[in-house]
């Protein structure tokens, strides 16, 4: 099993700072940003130094909880500071971009990284697309268009049109090409039949996050049989789970922060968006994806000591499949950056060697 640790770039807003989405402006304090950018150096050079497989990235907007909202960036950022982990992009929201523009910065990526970029290709959510304007109603369709175009504009050797109901290029010849050949690393994520059938049909891997394992299995197993009637088997190395974690040196402390972990996410969505992003989950494969208030804090997937965090781990290969877990670790109760650079430390001591061969 494969481990990646997922970077958020971790903003603490001021106390007084409302609780919503979109977070007033007013809110970014410049030093505290600056922190952020070199804190995520710090991690994420822990990581590679424990071993982690990859460090992830995704795009977010308009509040602390992530601050990239422009992945490539940051991808480059990290790059240019850390030698041999994989830089995963997951991901890159397809459906408010161009695509054409996102294959020359993941071309560009690659090369840049020597070849140690993997891509997920998302399609976001409703209050995403809320960003720049789009309709929700369509993003899975300029989704799946975009992706489609992207995958061609890595892949076609010469030069070509593309009259999309979406997208529309006169010419279109993406330079440079990724290093990594035909593509690098490729995974559709997402938790609906759509995205399942997009990727068993271009042979692409699936990601899937934070659901229960019973829940993300059903989804995971509807991939692989989409996959067997396209003529292929993917193998666990194509499926991601990305979940929380809270790990600490025994199960009592880790009951205990447990105890601290807030009911409710770091910001409201408005009625109307948190509507919308219900609705939207009713696509998915299985209902229980989402708890039934996105205004809940996502859940925990993995939390105890190392053993106990261990046997969950061989639980998660049992049901899901999947042979990457990308990790966000949680420190309930704490703000300090030491207790996350602690907790890292641990599970790259006490978890990483004993999951390797699941």
């Amino acid at each position: 099993m494969k481990v990646s640790y997922f970077e958020t770039g971790r903003y603490r807003p001021p106390a007084d700072a409302p609780a919503i989405w979109p977070m007033p402006a007013s809110a970014y304090e410049s030093s505290e940003g600056v922190r952020v950018f070199r804190g995520m150096i710090e991690r994420i050079a822990l990581a590679e130094k424990l071993g982690f497989d990859w460090v992830s990235l995704s795009e977010h907007h308009y509040s602390p909880r992530i601050l990239t909202p422009s992945p490539a960036i940051a991808a480059a950022y990290v790059a240019a500071r850390v030698h041999t982990i994989k830089i995963a992009l997951l991901g890159p929201i397809v459906s408010h971009s161009n695509p054409v523009r996102i294959a020359e910065e993941l071309a560009m990526l690659d090369t840049i990284a020597d070849g140690r970029l993997v891509v997920g290709l998302l399609r976001g959510t409703p209050n995403e697309t809320l960003t720049y304007d789009l309709n929700p109603q369509e993003s899975r369709e300029r989704t799946d268009e975009g992706m489609e175009l992207i995958l061609k504009a890595w892949t076609e050797p010469h030069p070509f049109t593309w009259q999309g109901r979406h997208f529309r290029y006169r010419t279109v010849s993406v330079w440079p090409r990724p290093l990594q050949q035909p593509h690098p690393p490729t995974f559709a994520l997402g938790t609906s039949r759509e995205a399942g059938a997009f990727a068993a049909r271009n042979k692409i891997g699936l990601g899937v996050s934070y659901g229960p394992f019973e829940v993300m299995g059903k989804v995971t197993a509807y991939y692989r049989e989409q996959c067997v009637q396209r003529g292929w088997d993917p193998g666990p190395d194509q499926i991601i789970f990305r979940a929380n974690i809270v790990l600490a040196e025994t199960d009592g402390q880790a009951q205990r922060a447990m105890e601290m972990y807030p009911a409710r996410a770091p910001f409201s969505l408005p009625d109307g968006v948190a509507s919308a992003l219900l609705a939207l989950d009713a696509r998915n494969i299985a209902g229980e994806a989402r708890p039934a208030s996105v205004n809940r804090a996502l859940p925990i997937n993995f939390f105890g000591g190392p053993d106990t965090v261990v046997d969950q781990f061989r639980r998660c290969r049992e049901v899901i499949g999947a042979g990457i877990i990308d990790l966000g670790f949680n420190t309930p109760g704490t703000t300090d950056p030491a207790a996350l650079l602690d907790a890292l430390d641990l599970f790259g001591r006490r978890v990483l060697p004993r999951i390797r061969d699941m």
